[in-house]
């Protein structure tokens, strides 16, 4: 095969073009050999490496300048109750209730009609009572204005007392009650029951028409063994009437029918210079109230002197 002059310059000028078209793809594919291949291993290093010691962690944080905010802890609600606070009862102030000395339970007035009411208490307490002391309106019917009054005098522990507040009857028919309690200087109230909680209180019925006797009963206690015959005299406190009755000899006890209204009693013996009377405390003469259909009990006379008594209230 003959290679004209042409012939080999072309081919010249083919191998010349294919070996600049190589070039560029060369340098693209250089990236990919060399990601590929594998790093020398420096095997002083490795063998530095499994000689070196490893640095200890802290085992505590270092402190800081800066104080940490307070965490808040949160307290789920609980559904168990609190138990409650055990006061102990106190023993100062303490009553009890002894008697109704007026207006028993059950006592009947007309609509409107004025009457004291007393009760008979005794301190039980360890502290005493005085006049700073009241005794005080607590639930009910009211039965007039009056809310609280001091009591008349110093009761000592173991003492007792008449206190007694001046109540209105309700206008309208019916049946009231009205509770009552003593108050302390402090403003606590008590009264009596085992927690000295325990109110007093004034029962009574009102009516239109009511019966208009009651029965008086009580007891004459003579000076001497064989009490002689005597005369009762029952005298209005409202006006200057009397009614008289007759008691024969070696009588002590007697029962009669007065007149619906407010009384003293007091007895003389015929013969003798001693009068005897129904009294308070200071020995004044005292009074008692006749309700129609109702009995009032509890009248002594026992008091006797040689000249008359005084009246009282």
């Amino acid at each position: 095969m003959k290679f004209t002059t042409n012939s080999i310059l072309f081919i010249f000028a083919v191998l010349a073009l294919m070996m600049l078209a190589s070039i560029p793809i060369a340098l693209l594919s250089i990236p990919f050999i060399t990601a590929h291949q594998t790093q020398p291993v420096n095997s002083l290093a490795t063998i530095q490496a499994k000689f070196t010691p490893t640095a200890r962690l802290p085992t505590a944080i270092p402190a800081t300048a800066t104080p940490l905010p307070p965490t808040a802890i949160v307290v789920p609600p609980t559904n168990t109750p609190i138990p409650p606070t055990f006061t102990p009862v106190s023993y100062c102030d303490r009553a009890m209730f002894i008697k109704d000395v007026t207006v028993p339970d059950g006592s009947t007035f007309s609509p409107g009609e004025t009457f004291t009411k007393t009760w008979r208490l005794k301190n039980r307490g360890t502290c005493s009572w005085s006049p700073d002391y009241l005794l005080v309106f607590n639930s009910g019917e009211q039965m007039g204005g009056t809310t609280a009054l001091r009591l008349p005098a110093y009761i000592a522990p173991g003492q007792s007392a008449d206190i007694s507040v001046s109540l209105t009857a309700p206008s309208t028919p019916g049946h009231y009650t009205g509770y009552w309690m003593l108050r302390n200087p402090a403003g606590a109230l008590f009264g009596s029951g085992d927690g000295a909680n325990e109110p007093f209180y004034v029962d009574i019925y009102t009516q239109t028409q009511q019966l208009q006797h009651g029965t008086v009963t009580g007891t004459i206690c003579y000076p001497g063994d064989f009490p002689p015959a005597m005369t009762l005299y029952f005298e209005s406190a409202n006006s200057s009437d009397a009614i008289q009755f007759y008691v024969p000899e070696n009588s002590i006890n007697f029962s009669f029918l007065l007149p619906n209204g407010i009384y003293y009693a007091r007895a003389v013996a015929p013969g003798v210079d001693l009068e005897g009377a129904y009294i308070n405390p200071d020995r004044t003469m005292k009074t008692f109230v006749i309700k129609g259909g109702q009995t009032t009990s509890g009248i002594r006379i026992c008091d006797w002197e040689p000249s008359p008594h005084s009246q009282g209230q």
